[in-house]
């Protein structure tokens, strides 16, 4: 309700945005054309030619952070205003480690980069991350009525996320869901333990690093809505997030609907927001404005937001010249400059970007709101988002070289008047536009009272057509590598080549920025980067040609001399959020893993298991431990593996050789052991050294926690010490099919019979069992109302991930387990099946993402991994049309013996998870 006068007060402004509407909507091209010429010319007059801004930058360029070696010659000129100028922005847009910075569109390519290179870079104060993530939000301030009713009366069902919507939209989540993990990933699990600071790019103070108030992300669209329509003591997104952050410094706007199916100038769906991002902004910078005037201690934010280079008309020799004979002069031909005035916008979404332009000149005028505008040029590297020109083609490429008829040249090409080979654009490396954002939002021209909105070009001044970068690609695939090499397809509309690349000289001159990354190291860099995030475990395959490796290694190489040579495992800003992991995992790639402890752990382990068909295993690394519990509680005969085998030699084998703890090797039981004579020697075979024998278990020594052989990338206790109950596919013997995890103070009481269940299941004609987990014991439930169960706040990161999953579940309509304070499943009980790829993916996928967060614990990885496979899946089989079982996914799993979830499988084959209560598995928790 707070908004109303605040809207109604600005009828200028509102008039010009609906007048621009109503022309882009209604008129004809030619009326077109005139509006923009006269309306950016009458910007421009305000924006005054680049000899006026010039002269009032007298002198050298100044550094923006000549005092921060990282800080990667992000030059801007800037000036603290005078005692003459205007006192309502901040003494300077300098960024430091006291800046607060607001980015829209945080999850997007360009906006959850920023993000990490802001805090790498400056090591900001505070982050405050806006994205819907492609869905739609339930705190967007969005007015939905009563739930609809059908005839009978009876309120719909709500739908899941995947009956909403199509593949396209969801992947588009999925790939934003990616994107903000990585960045809480890199910024909140800083190793604290490295004493290199070099691993975080020579950052001293760690003060806004690993802090939980450092980062706030609100999945939500910030475009308000009629604001009749809150209720009672709601506030829209932005105000709250500016009333409760009065110290926010930078604001940057990157938010963007999907431009590749944009089909209207503003987008607008029934039910959605109404007003426009742009708008919504310079309607709380006026705001603050307003505060200002009230009590006198409001500042304005520095204000950066991202145009495009479709502004420009590069479509005008598109056509053939007799079609087209009118428009072969236009007044900006390339390279596209700034100062120069703009006939006709050559998209809908460049007419939308030329619309937020023309709202930050007039808010200039009629509040004195200064901003900076971004006209980007198409930008490319890792991350990108699909349906971009150089991500389609490096996955054609790649897709092809992996055997797979991928058509994605052939779909986008069904918009083929703009997308040809031929067109020349000026493609810019992701890294070299978050540095133009930067120092973007460090510009301020020297010795004005009142400077004017000002935009500048992000691009390298050159262009270069597909055909060439395609021809670059190639360099890194062996010749004939391409069996199924298609021809572009024949064009439907007949056009000649367009061009478009930017004139630099503005942003060299004002802003000190420069593109550094040359087109070769960019694209080596993207195709390392879609390799391995297409591949992100490795190829295990065993039926993977020799050809087909053949190709690999050639890539492989390639990509190495220029892409990854120059990454350590340890830094992360350089591998671009691909994991490197323990080469003792299965998860990791022998040219780029890190050794660990478990090294010489798993070489001995997979000595001694060979032959079995099962193992069990536990893991102590407790260095005070002196007994293993459930040794001292094995009361039944068949709490081990070989417990039903007769006592002949091929038992006694199983019963010593199948049942494995990994125990530190300096604890008081490996050295109690030895001096009591608890030591065997296989007489079978020679090439095993004399082992420890502890009950039904047979000790592996691992080197103690405390040595440098358990320094990784990933920080947190979970990381290495838990490797093997997640990861156990290299620990044991190439004959184990199952290996079953028992925590130390876990006993089985019928491991033959629980062996007996898995390889049934694992036989069955149609289906595969992956892993079978159990569901938390409830013994107290903290979140029960009225409930004096003790419950202790968790630990920084813990409380982050759950957070961030929470929001995933909150997105996905709560389709997923979990959600509530404590997890679902028990993680001191794992029964794996080690055989299949598909399995293997599963345990990977779990052990990614619990390493990556630094987390004490592996239960809501799990949780949410198999939640997450197992949402998939339903969402694939919905879309292809297949009947499939409905399974209960609820967060309570009391009323079922056994739950099941589906794992993300490439063959016909039904793949499950299964969550059992710990009774139907036999498990006694000592």
């Amino acid at each position: 309700m707070r908004r109303t006068s605040a809207t109604t007060k600005q009828p200028a402004v509102t008039a010009l945005l609906f007048a621009t509407l109503v022309i882009i909507v209604c008129c004809s091209s030619s009326s077109i054309s005139f509006f923009f010429f006269t309306t950016v010319a009458a910007a421009e007059s305000i924006n005054n030619d680049d000899d006026e801004l010039n002269n009032n930058n007298n002198g050298p360029p100044q550094s923006a952070g000549d005092n921060n070696d990282s800080n990667n010659g992000h030059n801007a000129r800037y000036s603290a205003p005078t005692n003459n100028d205007s006192q309502q922005y901040s003494s300077s847009p300098l960024l430091d480690s006291n800046s607060v910075v607001l980015i829209s569109g945080a999850a997007g390519f360009i906006g959850h980069e920023l993000s990490l290179a802001l805090k790498r870079t400056y090591n900001v104060k505070k982050l405050l991350l806006v994205d819907h993530l492609g869905m739609e939000s339930d705190n967007e301030g969005v007015f939905h009525g009563p739930p609809p009713k059908n005839d009978n009366g009876d309120t719909y069902k709500t739908k899941k996320a995947y009956e909403k919507y199509d593949s396209d939209r969801m992947s588009l989540f999925e790939l934003k869901r990616q994107r903000i993990f990585r960045v809480f990933h890199e910024l909140t699990a800083v190793n604290h333990d490295l004493d290199d600071t070099d691993v975080i790019h020579g950052l001293d103070e760690l003060q806004n690093y690993n802090n939980i108030e450092s980062i706030k992300f609100y999945r939500a669209d910030m475009r308000p809505s009629i604001p009749e329509f809150f209720d009672i003591g709601e506030l829209p997104l932005l105000e709250g997030i500016f009333g409760s952050n009065p110290d926010i410094t930078h604001v940057v706007h990157l938010a963007d609907d999907d431009i590749n199916n944009q089909n209207q100038a503003i987008p607008r769906n029934r039910g959605s927001a109404k007003a426009g991002r742009m708008e919504a902004i310079l309607e709380e910078m006026r705001l603050i404005l307003e505060r200002k005037v009230e009590n006198g201690a409001a500042r304005l934010p520095q204000l950066v937001y991202a145009s495009s280079y479709e502004v420009y008309d590069f479509l005008s020799t598109a056509t053939k010249p007799e079609y087209n004979a009118g428009q072969q002069h236009q007044p900006n031909p390339p390279p596209f400059r700034e100062d120069k005035p703009i006939t006709t916008p050559s998209s809908l979404h460049g007419a939308s970007k030329l619309i937020d332009e023309v709202l930050a000149s007039a808010y200039h005028s009629t509040h004195g709101i200064f901003s900076v505008g971004l006209r980007f040029f198409p930008v490319y590297g890792p991350w990108s988002n699909p349906g971009t020109d150089v991500f389609d083609l490096a996955q054609e490429l790649y897709s092809q070289n992996r055997g797979v008829d991928d058509d994605v040249e052939n779909n986008a090409a069904k918009d083929d008047f703009n997308r040809f080979h031929e067109d020349i654009k000026d493609y810019v490396y992701i890294d070299d536009a978050v540095d133009a954002i930067m120092s973007a939002m460090q510009y301020r021209p020297l010795g004005q009272r009142n400077p004017p909105p000002v935009v500048f070009n992000v691009g390298t001044g050159k262009g270069i057509s597909l055909k060439e970068i395609r021809d670059e690609m190639m360099i890194h695939f062996p010749p004939g590598s391409f069996t199924n090499d298609k021809s572009p397809p024949k064009r439907s509309v007949e056009r000649q080549a367009t061009i478009s690349y930017a004139s630099t000289e503005r942003s060299k001159d004002l802003l000190g920025f420069e593109a550094q990354v040359p087109l070769s190291v960019g694209i080596a860099r993207t195709l390392s980067w879609l390799r391995d995030h297409s591949d992100p475990f490795g190829n295990d395959d065993p039926e993977v040609s020799a050809k087909q490796k053949t190709i690999d290694s050639f890539l492989d190489n390639s990509l190495t001399k220029i892409a990854r040579d120059e990454c350590s495992p340890f830094d992360r800003e350089c591998l671009k959020g691909t994991p490197v992991f323990p080469c003792a995992s299965e998860c990791s790639k022998p040219e780029n893993c890190t050794p660990s402890a478990w090294d010489d752990a798993a070489s001995l382990s997979r000595l001694v298991t060979r032959g079995c068909d099962a193992v069990m295993f536990t893991i102590l690394l407790d260095k005070d431990a002196d007994q293993i519990p459930s040794v001292m509680g094995a009361t039944a005969s068949a709490s081990f593996v070989g417990a039903d085998l007769p006592d002949d030699n091929a038992g006694k084998r199983t019963k010593a050789r199948c049942n494995i703890a990994f125990v530190s090797e300096d604890t008081p039981l490996v050295q109690r052991l030895r001096t009591e004579g608890e030591v065997y020697s296989d007489e079978t075979d020679d090439s095993l050294p004399s082992m420890i024998r502890h009950g039904f278990w047979t000790l592996i020594p691992v080197k103690s926690t405390s040595s440098d052989d358990w320094l990784h990338t990933f920080s947190g206790s979970v990381a290495l010490s838990s490797l093997p109950k997640i990861s156990p596919g290299q620990f044991f013997g190439p004959s184990v099919r199952h290996a079953v995890f028992a925590g130390p103070s876990v006993l089985i009481d019928d491991v033959p019979q629980l062996l007996t269940k898995l390889r049934a299941e694992s036989s069955a004609i149609d289906s595969d069992v992956a892993m079978i987990v159990t569901e938390r014991r409830q013994i107290c439930d903290a979140s029960v109302r009225g409930s004096i169960c003790p419950w202790t706040m968790p630990e920084n990161n813990d409380s982050i991930q759950r957070n961030m999953h929470n929001m995933v579940r909150v997105a996905l309509k709560g389709d997923m387990l979990g959600g509530g304070l404590g997890p679902i499943i028990d993680s001191s009980f794992i029964a794996h099946s080690l055989h299949g790829g598909e399995a293997r993916m599963l345990r990977c996928d779990v052990y990614s993402e619990a390493t990556q967060w630094g987390v004490s614990s592996d239960e809501r990885s799990l949780e949410f991994i198999l939640s997450l496979h197992d949402f998939w899946s339903r969402a694939g089989n919905h879309w292809s049309s297949v009947e499939i079982e409905s399974l209960d996914t609820g967060s309570s799993l009391n009323t079922e013996e056994d739950s099941r979830l589906r794992v993300l499988s490439s063959s016909d084959r039904q793949i499950f998870a299964h969550i059992a209560t710990p009774g139907s598995m036999g498990i006694i928790h000592l």
